[in-house]
């Protein structure tokens, strides 16, 4: 795996739990449940996600998954789906010109969703096991709100 590829993922992943907020809990919290897949399902459906230091991803009502990268110029074309144990899991391929040349990475990663007693729903990034936060919808907004520039980034690595 070259330099750069290891910096787009921990931009990545970096993202991903900058976007989580500022509530965390190391472990799953007292009485929590798996979260009912459907639930889930409605959290992203049809939603973009964006991330505090740039770049989003858009989760398609068809299970199909549109990101935008923060580092100039990365997109993200791949699926999501929830498995019935309560994950929300993506299978993304991620391109960028590097010295003039389109590189390209997959990425499979999925979160773990629970439920407390009191109704607050709590995510996990599963691949490296990190520690619970709440989930929050304040870094969501109905809709695709990135196509144009999704399209445009798409376009210009000759997608």
């Amino acid at each position: 795996m070259g330099n750069s590829t290891t910096v787009l993922t921990t931009l990545i992943v970096a993202a991903i739990f900058l976007a989580a907020g500022e509530s965390l809990a190391k472990g799953k919290p007292k009485g929590a449940k798996r979260t009912d897949p459907q639930t889930i399902v409605q959290l992203y459906s049809g939603k973009t996600t964006n991330w505090r230091l740039g770049g989003s991803f858009y989760w398609a009502p068809n299970g199909t998954l549109q990101g935008i990268g923060q580092k100039e110029g990365t997109v993200g074309i791949g699926r999501w789906y929830v498995t019935t144990r309560g994950k929300l899991c993506n299978e993304t391929d991620w391109y960028w010109l590097e010295n003039g040349a389109r590189q390209y990475k997959r990425f499979e990663e999925c979160w773990e969703f629970v439920t407390a007693p009191n109704g607050t729903i709590w995510e996990r990034f599963i691949p490296e096991k990190s520690n619970w936060y709440r989930h929050s919808i304040s870094s969501q907004v109905r809709g695709n709100s990135h196509q144009t520039k999704f399209n445009k980034l798409k376009n210009d690595l000759g997608l």
